[in-house]
């Protein structure tokens, strides 16, 4: 039986896949929608806002609530901080993705390109130049402002069933994922700030001295 900790971390690495969607040199010969698709994240090269996140399983039983800080640059600059009581704080740098848990005084460092190159979604660092041949896009707007997206990976290996983007005036305000579980994710984002001009050094994580440090083979 996984615990809590666990399905944070799992929830929280799946997200950081998902955004590898959107924080990635996008370019593409495509269907309209996916065109559609590659112009509005084309627009979007960084991003600092709140985040609430809910979880529920299959049969709609709520198994998550966080809350915290996502920061995430293009290419490859991603930083997630859920806050407490379970803290956990997930960094990467488009190499290397470092999970700390203060609670348990130790990091995990995993290599990227080995741990999350064979995801559907490809790396930050990555150049999707055939987003369509590994997704349906579909796309639908209400109005001027509002747009919403969904991805329907093609392969059968995927960690998802389909991920949802909802852009309101070119501003990401919410997320939605379905995993092969059923197990749905929704994240809305609040205070955004969009292309505010933050710097790399923003990104920057030192492990404090004292943490149990676990380097995955490839370090």
């Amino acid at each position: 039986m996984t615990t809590f900790k666990e399905r944070l971390f799992s929830n929280a690495m799946r997200t950081l896949i998902a955004f590898n969607l959107i924080f990635i040199s996008v370019t593409s010969h495509a269907d309209e929608a996916t065109e559609s698709l590659i112009r509005q994240l084309e627009k979007l090269q960084s991003i600092e806002a709140h985040f609430v996140q809910y979880v529920v399983d299959k049969a709609g039983t709520s198994v998550q609530e966080s809350r915290g800080i996502l920061k995430a640059k293009r290419p490859g600059l991603f930083y997630w901080h859920t806050e407490p009581p379970l803290e956990q704080v997930i960094v990467s740098d488009g190499h290397n993705v470092i999970v700390y848990d203060p609670d348990l005084e130790q990091a995990t460092v995993q290599p990227v390109t080995e741990q999350l190159s064979n995801t559907p979604a490809l790396l930050f660092s990555g150049d999707v130049k055939k987003l369509g041949e590994s997704y349906l896009v579909h796309h639908k707007n209400w109005d001027k402002t509002i747009n919403q997206y969904v991805l329907m990976p093609r392969g059968a290996d995927s960690l998802f069933e389909s991920l949802r983007l909802r852009f309101d005036s070119d501003i990401l305000v919410e997320m939605r994922l379905t995993d092969s579980l059923g197990q749905k994710s929704t994240i809305g984002f609040n205070d955004a700030k969009i292309n505010s001009g933050m710097t790399d050094k923003q990104f920057e994580f030192i492990i404090p001295e004292g943490t149990d440090v676990i380097r995955e083979l490839g370090q």
